[in-house]
């Protein structure tokens, strides 16, 4: 998550943008875009198909620039100049303005021409492509980039739906769907993920793990000191896979996620490839994820596709009676040679009354209020809820 001075910075630059909402894509074409009221994400909106183009990181920064650039001759390369004084051919430079140019005739480099000062910028790699591009980036509010389609390229959020989705699944047909294909942040729902790669790895229930420093600092690496959801336990206490399990998917600890994923001797990285993996295994194709318990933001899916893997998780009675326990008492044996008690609690107590088979939920700020629930057979998803009303609203008219 960014910082927070960066992202006034970056609210600094926001100009107006004096352009009728309809012909936002075809004035902003070619240009990087400065999302500056979330986290200073950037886009590109390609010249031709006028779409946004998300730049996640440099590696993605490197793919798209390969992907989508525009072969060009050295001759015509030499055309287009590098500083201000230097000859040009303007015509040839005002065609290929916001264009992503790869040097066919050397070794493939890349260069972009920046529509605003029709200058060439060498994108040397992906993170010097991403720095560049940032560089040269235009501020623009959610209000204005909402009006430019997000490309079917990417598995990607939009960061600016703002709105509720949400549909009922029975296992063979969808209904009472409301923007049931919008590709959202998914968060903790995540965790339903995590758990099936654990038991494909055959867990020892009464293992003793021992809490490492770097699974307590693992929320850290994604939101700094915000607070999230945890239980209380400390690097150097020793705790079984079974009450870690309670307390990934009752409580929703993402330390304990961490842990449980570090314990199937799977490196962090290998344990995401797993976990999209398994998610293909289930058919989905709008689902991708890149952290282990929910925390990154771009970990996302649909309604649709969360409500099979809702389905899948609950059909799995391990992780369906973890969700559903008021609490829970972990044992734990401490550093010293001590024993204690910490508790996993069920905080979803609005959730509860529905009576659920099985239930599980998330949050972040991009994510908002989001839940999966099982009741009566039928899987329940709620999405990006923006208050615990909208939520509890959708569940009882998708209940009804």
């Amino acid at each position: 998550m960014q910082k927070k001075f960066f992202y006034l910075l970056l609210l600094v630059a926001l100009l107006p943008l004096p352009v009728a909402a309809d012909s936002l894509a075809d004035s902003l074409a070619g240009k990087i875009l400065l999302q500056v009221e979330s986290y200073g994400r950037a886009w590109y909106v390609h010249p031709v198909e006028k779409t946004r183009y998300y730049l996640q990181n440099g590696a993605t920064a490197y793919k798209i620039m390969r992907q989508e650039s525009l072969g060009i001759t050295d001759a015509d390369l030499s055309k287009i100049r590098t500083a201000y004084g230097q000859p040009y051919d303007r015509k040839l430079t005002e065609r290929l303005k916001g264009y992503i140019l790869l040097q066919v005739e050397e070794n493939g480099e890349a260069w972009y021409v920046n529509p605003s000062d029709g200058l060439r910028y060498y994108l040397r790699d992906g993170e010097a492509a991403y720095e560049i591009m940032r560089e040269l980036s235009l501020g623009i509010s959610n209000k204005d980039l909402d009006t430019i389609s997000v490309t079917e390229k990417q598995i990607v959020s939009s960061y600016t739906f703002d709105d509720v989705a949400y549909t009922g699944f029975d296992g063979q047909n969808y209904f009472g769907q409301h923007q049931a294909d919008e590709i959202l942040p998914i968060a903790s729902l995540t965790k339903l993920i995590t758990a099936m790669v654990v038991l494909d790895h055959f867990p020892v229930w009464d293992r003793l793990l021992t809490i490492t420093p770097e699974q307590i600092n693992y929320p850290t690496e994604y939101v700094g000191d915000d607070a999230t959801s945890e239980v209380d336990i400390a690097a150097g206490q020793k705790i079984s896979v079974a009450d870690l399990w309670v307390a990934m998917l009752l409580a929703s600890s993402n330390q304990s996620a961490v842990a449980l994923a570090e314990s199937t001797g799977l490196t962090r990285a290998e344990f995401v490839v797993a976990m999209n993996e398994k998610v293909r295994s289930l058919g989905l194709e709008k689902t991708v994820i890149f952290d282990i318990a929910g925390l990154d933001a771009h970990n996302v899916s649909t309604a649709k596709e969360m409500a099979v893997i809702a389905r899948a998780a609950f059909a799995i009675p391990e992780i369906r009676e973890a969700t559903v326990k008021n609490e829970y008492q972990m044992a734990i044996r401490n550093a010293d040679g001590t024993s204690s008690e910490t508790e996993a609690v069920n905080r979803n107590y609005s959730l509860l009354k529905f009576n659920p088979e099985a239930t599980k939920t998330g949050f972040l700020i991009e994510a908002q209020r989001n839940v999966v629930l099982q009741k009566n057979g039928s899987i329940i998803v709620v999405l990006h809820a923006r208050s615990m009303t909208e939520r509890n609203r959708a569940i009882e008219e998708l209940l009804n």
